[in-house]
């Protein structure tokens, strides 16, 4: 963005793809353009003047930078014009066969050595190059220049002290007035402090001064090439040379660019905070939040519902546990044309897919450093390593544990408090911290076959194994001890690590320090300590069955999803059979705790009850009239 000056941070409320109006930099005060047409005009003659004369040239100072900049935009426009009026670049096949106006009176005394050589068919052009063009290369990032002011080592933030930089100058990008000058404009010594810097033209001139101070008619010159991506954000040689207004592009925020123009920003050496010059969030995230993604599945009308599910595969459970979904692993340049369309009819566009769905993790790594996302990741720990899989992984921490930089750095991906913690938009009437996956607490006689062929491949279970609660060796693993396999298998049967590592292996092989604090208490309060969680030693507590436990205690277990049934480790037969001759059920001892009916669907309910208390109520509304009427 051609600006100068902005707020260090904005925020604005929500908003659609309005124009934000920013100040342009390169320029002082705008001219009127009848004004210019005359200044131009004058300027051209006196050029023409100048050209003719034998003068010799001046060099340029700084102090005359401004004026000469001046001058320069207007020759340059006003030759321009003149060159594309007065000269046509289809040359005459021949040359012309008229004599001259004036012959000379008489011929030369001596003749030519030799004679002329005949002309050729058609002259060539010298505005054309004589090569190819050299194709456009964007150099290297030097990425001192974006390392904090208090972090910088002392030698360099001396050498930038002698750039004339200060704390705030760092921090604000375009602020230090020589970074509008290119690299040709600096002194020596200039030079040589921004090669301390890790600076060469190319590079000075991208990343510091974007090819600003350049004339339009020089960005097209070999190891430049820059003009093309200029032009992609609408700029031509007049509103370049401030002679009419700047682009559209000009007056928008980095992510209200389109796809297009961001690819435009990004390959002149911009990125999000020195394209806005400031840090500017939408309702505290740097862009609109989706429309529907973070809507619960069953609040959503049938039509949208039916877009989720027929153009991205959704269903309820994958809608409604945020990042569930494979489709969400990847970026939208991966996504099949038919899934494009369905996100779109979705609200999304590629940026905001990639930032809210897939947080930029589809992407290489040098990917986001071409449009600056990899300072983000970088603060949360990742390299193009660790990124690339050939180093280990840094430790994901939960939100409490973030500091206010590595926080401000998962904004910037899209990420907030849910969902970097793990959405889950599922209904809970339970006591337990997730909804019960109320598949795996159905016999197996009852399960769907398709159900049971999940159930018995990867995961292992037969029926004496599902029936029998905790029996099954696959629940005493944790979710990051399955296989990619067994864990696409435990997704089609409603699980996922929360759930799983809750309702099947009760935390059990996580480490003590991999529990949080709250869990830590949970297992202090049954009688777990550190030493005996590392030792294995299971506590008095667990040999006791669940109506034995204190109302504490059973309170405690539910938070680590434990209850009835699979503390006491019930057969699910059984647990029916009690429901069927007694009307409850231990493993529904509470409507917030148990099994859906709809889901066991027996088809054995207590329809002679049902009459009774139906008949007992049309009883006594009877009684209540007949008093009103006769009393």
């Amino acid at each position: 963005m051609r600006n100068q000056t902005a707020p260090l941070i904005r925020s604005i409320g929500s908003m659609d793809s309005q124009r934000l109006q920013a100040p342009m930099n390169r320029t002082n005060r705008q001219l009127s353009f009848t004004a210019a047409k005359l200044f131009a005009t004058s300027l051209a003659l006196f050029a023409s003047a100048e050209a003719s004369s034998a003068g010799s040239s001046v060099p340029i100072t700084k102090n005359d930078k401004q004026i000469i900049d001046m001058k320069e935009d207007s020759v340059e426009q006003a030759t321009v014009s003149t060159f594309n009026s007065t000269i046509s670049l289809n040359a005459t096949i021949s040359p012309s066969l008229a004599s001259t106006a004036n012959p000379s009176a008489s011929p030369s005394s001596t003749p030519s050595a030799e004679p002329s050589s005949p002309p050729s068919s058609s002259p060539t052009l010298s505005s054309a190059p004589s090569s190819a063009p050299v194709a456009y290369s964007r150099p290297p990032r030097v990425d001192i220049r974006y390392v904090p002011w208090i972090d910088l080592p002392a030698d360099i933030a001396t050498t930038a002290t002698l750039l004339n930089y200060t704390y705030e100058t760092w921090a604000d990008y375009g602020e230090n007035p020589i970074e509008n000058l290119n690299w040709d404009r600096l002194s020596r010594t200039e030079k040589q402090l921004a090669g301390i810097l890790g600076y060469e033209r190319q590079s000075w001139n991208c990343w510091q001064n974007h090819y600003q101070s350049l004339r339009w008619i020089d960005l097209d010159n070999e190891g430049i090439q820059s003009k093309q991506w200029w032009e992609a954000l609408g700029w031509d040689i007049s509103s370049w040379n401030r002679y009419d207004d700047p682009p559209l592009s000009n007056d928008k925020y980095w992510y209200f660019l389109s796809e297009e123009e961001r690819f435009a920003a990004a390959q002149l050496c911009y990125f999000k905070r020195t394209w806005d010059e400031a840090d500017v969030y939408v309702d505290g995230f740097p862009m609109n939040k989706p429309t529907y993604r973070y809507t619960n599945w069953f609040d959503l009308d049938d039509s949208v519902r039916s877009i989720a599910s027929d153009g991205l595969k959704y269903d309820s459970f994958l809608w409604n546990v945020v990042g569930l979904h494979d489709l969400e692993a990847r970026d939208w340049k991966h996504l099949t044309p038919v899934e494009q369309k369905a996100a779109k009819l979705l609200d999304f566009s590629q940026v905001s897919y990639d930032c809210w769905i897939n947080h930029y993790s589809g992407y290489s790594w040098e990917e986001l450093q071409f449009y600056g996302i990899d300072f983000f990741y970088a603060i949360l720990g990742w390299n193009d390593q660790s990124w690339a899989g050939l180093e280990e992984t840094p430790k994901k921490k939960s939100w409490k544990q973030l500091n206010e930089e590595e926080r401000m750095a998962a904004i910037e991906l899209c990420y907030s408090f849910e969902t970097w913690e793990g959405y889950d938009m599922t209904v809970n009437h339970g006591p337990f911290p997730f909804a019960k996956p109320k598949i795996r607490y159905v016999q197996w006689s009852v399960l769907p076959e398709e159900m049971q062929i999940i159930a018995n491949g990867t995961l292992g279970y037969t029926e004496e194994k599902w029936n029998n609660l905790g029996s099954a060796k696959i629940e005493t693993l944790g979710w990051d001890d399955l296989t990619d396999e067994q864990q696409s298998d435990a997704i089609a049967l409603g699980f996922y690590k929360k759930t799983w590592d809750c309702f099947h292996s009760h935390y059990r092989p996580y480490d003590w320090d991999d529990l949080n604090t709250s869990q830590q208490d949970i297992f202090r309060q049954l009688g777990w300590s550190e030493a005996s969680w590392f030792n294995n030693e299971t506590p008095s507590s667990y040999e006791r069955r669940w109506d034995r436990l204190s109302d504490t205690e059973q309170s405690v277990a539910n938070a680590i999803c434990y209850f009835e049934d699979n503390w006491d480790r019930n057969n699910l037969e059984e647990a029916v059979q009690i429901a069927d001759t007694t009307g409850s059920s231990p493993m529904n001892p509470t409507p917030t705790q148990g099994l859906d009916p709809s889901v066991l669907n027996n088809g054995r309910r207590n329809s002679a009850n049902t009459f009774q208390n139906f008949f007992a109520a049309c009883c006594i509304a009877l009684s209540a009239v007949v008093w009103m009427i006769f009393m």
